[in-house]
């Protein structure tokens, strides 16, 4: 519930403070009162463009909250399920707050819808399936792994990555997975030490896509051969699906990598944030060591 008009009125004069404490504490206040307080900001906004900048930035602690609720409830309530796409969008919100939602789902839907229209496969093998969506979107879409700017993070976002046509392997594994879902596909993420795969469930022996590189089909010994080289020793629970809380968590730790290192410290802090969510809905076979 917002304060009376007046005491939002108060804290929007002392917002141009000289001094950088007191605006701050402040910005936190105005921040902590919700989505209601926007259009007070906007004319605020409008009466003194020199606040514009300590509005923006309050419209941005706004915008987080909102972020952080609707995480929670999708961790609450569905990260158990399969809907790692959800969440994953979800994800993206935290660099680009205004994305729609809908709007991606349709470019995956439109992926699908193509291939279907391209391969008419829907009584094909799974590993031939497999195969020609690797073909369609790695080769006539374009898609690729981002080898020139790896830790750029717009790689770990999946609207970027749906718009450029580059990113890293999970990015690329979910957009594969995603598409493959809406085809009838049994694919499923699998997060390998140091390199993330789709895996086709039912094949004997075991298949795995690996997006990074073209969408390459391999198997187990391939795998194995990545990880010992890695100086790992190998172990078989590595090839295992992933839950969506795990898959979600590596994502989120690539972009916390991504951030310290910038360093953009408000950013860290709002994928930490979001980690935190995930951490407890991780099996704890699956947590990191």
């Amino acid at each position: 519930m917002l304060p009376p008009d007046s005491t939002i009125h108060a804290l929007l004069r002392l917002l141009s403070d000289p001094n950088e404490q007191v605006a701050r504490t402040i910005q936190d206040q105005l921040s902590c009162l919700g989505p209601s307080v926007v259009p007070f900001l906007d004319q605020a906004g409008k009466d003194d463009a020199t606040l514009e900048p300590r509005i923006a930035f309050i419209k941005d602690g706004i915008r987080f909250g909102q972020l952080h609720d609707e995480f929670q409830r999708f961790v609450s309530h569905s990260a158990r399920k399969e809907d790692w796409e959800y969440g994953a969008f979800l994800i993206a919100k935290l660099a680009y707050p205004d994305l729609s939602i809908p709007h991606y789902v349709d470019s995956l839907d439109q992926l699908a819808d193509e291939f279907r229209t391209k391969w008419h496969t829907t009584d094909s093998p799974s590993e031939k399936a497999a195969r020609l969506l690797s073909t369609f979107l790695f080769k006539d879409k374009g898609f690729s792994g981002n080898r020139t700017q790896y830790y750029d993070a717009d790689n770990s976002y999946l609207n970027r990555v749906i718009e450029t046509r580059q990113g890293i392997p999970i990015s690329l594994s979910a957009l594969y997975v995603f598409v493959g879902k809406r085809l009838g596909l049994p694919v499923v993420g699998v997060g390998m030490p140091g390199h993330f795969l789709v895996k086709l469930e039912g094949e004997t022996p075991e298949q795995f896509v690996d997006c990074f590189n073209g969408g390459t089909l391999i198997r187990e010994k391939d795998c194995e051969q990545f990880i010992t080289a890695s100086g790992l020793d190998y172990d078989p629970q590595f090839l295992k699906k992933s839950s969506t809380p795990t898959i979600l968590a590596r994502m989120l730790r690539n972009l916390l990598s991504v951030y310290e290192q910038e360093p953009e410290e408000q950013m860290a802090r709002r994928v930490q944030v979001l980690l935190e969510l995930l951490e407890n809905e991780q099996p704890d076979s699956e947590r990191p060591h």
